[in-house]
């Protein structure tokens, strides 16, 4: 179901839902990424749904967060990396802001102009590589100009949001020590795939869902991972 006119009225043209598809080439979202050496020598022309797949076997865990990030639309990427920095903030104060974090829900829940204006500039969020502050340059970059000098635009380059989006979620999970980090970088990419199905959203009933990324449960995916954020 598609947001009505009223609903889309205001909204950044990137935060709207839009046709999306698993079969696609992996390309397509892998091009736009920074991936490691190791996934960058896996076929890249599989469909996403396949790539990520190879990604998960091969135990390259950030690389399938960032792919999964990449994947999905600005709105869900950037619900993605809120709800995952949000988790691990959760469990290990100073991690991020609590206020940037409620700042940047209520931006995804009614994506406004006024609401996405209130992020400030660029060239000033860049500064910061905190979790929230890469939080901050994903919302930042769903909106449709991002230059600071008045009567000028710049358009965003697709794709950036979710290359931010997926940034916070590394630099989050890089908060975890040791072997927890690997279950932290598990649990996101289980979030991933449930928000392409349509869960854990910001309604009941969101507006559009993405299936069919992921290609295996998440018991034969990761095997036995301790819940870290019991």
């Amino acid at each position: 179901m598609s947001p009505s006119s009223k609903e889309s009225e205001g909204m950044p043209a990137a935060m709207r839902p839009k046709p999306l598809s698993p079969n696609g080439p992996a390309t397509a979202v892998s091009g736009l990424l920074r991936l490691s050496t190791k996934a960058a020598l896996l076929n890249q022309t599989l469909p996403c749904h396949d790539f990520l797949k190879a990604l998960v076997d091969g135990g390259l865990r950030t690389d399938a967060v960032k792919f999964i990030a990449g994947w999905l639309p600005p709105r869900e990427a950037l619900w993605f990396a809120t709800l995952g920095v949000w988790q691990v903030a959760r469990l290990q104060p100073g991690t991020a802001q609590r206020e940037i974090i409620d700042q940047v829900v209520a931006y995804v829940t009614e994506p406004s102009q006024s609401a996405w204006s209130a992020f400030g500039f660029l060239t000033q969020a860049a500064k910061d590589s905190s979790p929230t502050g890469l939080l901050i340059q994903a919302a930042i970059l769903t909106g449709d100009n991002i230059c600071p000098y008045p009567k000028k635009t710049i358009r965003p380059k697709p794709g950036l949001a979710g290359k931010a989006a997926a940034n916070a979620l590394v630099a989050a999970a890089s908060k975890w020590p040791g072997k927890d980090r690997n279950a932290c970088l598990d649990s996101f990419i289980a979030l991933g795939l449930e928000i392409a199905e349509g869960k854990h959203l910001w309604a009941p009933n969101p507006d559009q869902k993405y299936p069919g990324l992921r290609t295996a449960s998440r018991d034969s995916m990761f095997g036995k991972t301790r819940n870290i954020w019991e």
